[in-house]
């Protein structure tokens, strides 16, 4: 059995592996990164796998980290 590389996404906390995956996609569809970007969807895609999580999991947490650190940064930028 081959032993698959790992990736520094492996050693990313759930959250911001989730964040990182949606908001590339978000990228990706709206055109704004390159098709380089596929190679880092599919690292963590492969790190998803690994630690048995599905995408739509992933998707899902991901837009919910983004649109918390969203609600965080305007109270912050209120509060000055």
């Amino acid at each position: 059995m081959e032993k698959e590389e790992s990736s520094l996404y492996d050693k990313l906390p759930l959250g911001l592996l989730a964040g990182f995956y949606f908001e590339i996609n978000k990228n990706i569809e709206k055109g704004i990164l390159s098709d380089a970007m596929y190679h880092e969807i599919r690292l963590i895609e492969q790190t998803a796998l690994r630690i048995g999580i599905s995408l739509e999991y992933l998707h899902d947490k991901g837009s919910r980290v983004i649109e918390a650190e969203k609600l965080l940064l305007r109270g912050t930028t209120m509060q000055h």
